[in-house]
């Protein structure tokens, strides 16, 4: 009894909470969250049609390319690795949440940070392969663009996630664990410079990885006519949506855990905790969509030549102190 008990805690957690459901509802909040918020800034009034405040505008537009718009099919598709591509992608996102204290099935393990990372980058890996599983020459290069921007962009977000994991579980029986520096951080004066230093690069890295203006170069529509979505439609549009947003929402929620404590100076048993975790959670999204909505596209080669300058060598930096520490 004890086997199946934990069984299914461990199948509710991947599939509902705080995996694939939850994920996927947080994620599309999160894109409603950032068009209201960019409409704004922009002086326009963003989603409003569908549910108080268009609270309800995503996951309307998802379930109207669900199940509503044609499934469009072009010669030189690969059309049933599309669906896998993106299940990949969602149930490695899923899956990495179990290694987070919020999920009431806990993996945790000496060393579990390295399963975490190799989990977070599926995402975007299986992202970039829906552009590069078609025919059309836009959704080619604006894949290759991506995985320009994912080879710049991911030993920066690795980097940071191991500095942060490296100070805060030192002390701990479970080093460099994912679960023991969110929930038993051991931090110092240092620490504290290390967890500031990762943050930084780590959230400029996820509008990087996340294509997210001014690095949403892989789209590009005035360019490439949309980039790597320009050829899907229908449920595939759809299930590229999903998990586009699901990725933005993951990043930023593990940000909010590792980074900012999660619900300090509260507990994770405490009911307020949540809000905490919340208010936490929008900053970040607000400091992402403010970034977002004051700039303009910039070129690759800029892209990469920030990313290299800047985001790599905070995160180089980061990594050097937690280690020296």
């Amino acid at each position: 009894m004890v086997y199946i008990h934990e069984i299914l805690l461990a199948v509710i957690s991947v599939l509902i909470y705080p995996g694939l459901i939850f994920l996927i509802v947080l994620g599309l909040l999160t894109q409603w969250f950032m068009r209201k918020l960019v409409g704004r800034l922009q002086n326009r009034i963003g989603p409003k049609y569908v549910g108080p405040l268009g609270l309800a505008q995503p996951f309307a537009d998802v379930l109207k390319l669900m199940f509503v718009k044609e499934e469009l099919s072009f010669k030189g598709r690969l059309d049933k690795f599309l669906a896998i591509f993106m299940a990949l992608g969602l149930g490695a996102l899923a899956t990495a949440m179990l290694f987070t204290p919020i999920s009431p099935y806990v993996v945790k393990a000496p060393y579990d940070v390295i399963v975490f990372i190799y989990l977070m980058f599926w995402a975007t890996v299986a992202f970039s392969l829906i552009g590069l599983s078609l025919s059309n020459p836009y959704t080619i290069v604006g894949s290759s663009r991506l995985l320009t921007q994912i080879l710049f962009a991911e030993p920066v977000i690795v980097i940071s996630v191991i500095a942060t994991t490296l100070v805060l579980s030192r002390s701990s029986e479970t080093p460099l664990s994912m679960y023991s520096s969110i929930v038993n951080p051991r931090l110092d004066m240092l620490g504290l410079v290390v967890i500031v230093l990762s943050l930084i690069a780590f959230l400029l890295a996820i509008m990087v990885k996340a294509m997210i203006k001014p690095f949403d170069i892989p789209e590009a529509e005035t360019e490439l006519a949309g980039g790597l979505l320009a050829e899907l439609s229908g449920p595939t549009l759809a299930l590229a949506i999903i998990l586009h947003y699901s990725e933005i929402a993951f990043l930023t929620l593990i940000a909010t855990l590792l980074f900012l404590g999660g619900p300090y100076p509260l507990s994770y048993s405490d009911y307020l905790g949540s809000l905490v975790i919340t208010v936490k959670y929008l900053v970040m999204l607000f400091i992402i969509t403010l970034i977002r909505a004051s700039v303009g596209r910039i070129r690759i080669e800029q892209a990469a030549s920030i990313v290299v300058k800047y985001m790599l060598t905070v995160s180089v930096v980061a990594l050097i102190i937690a280690s020296l520490a």
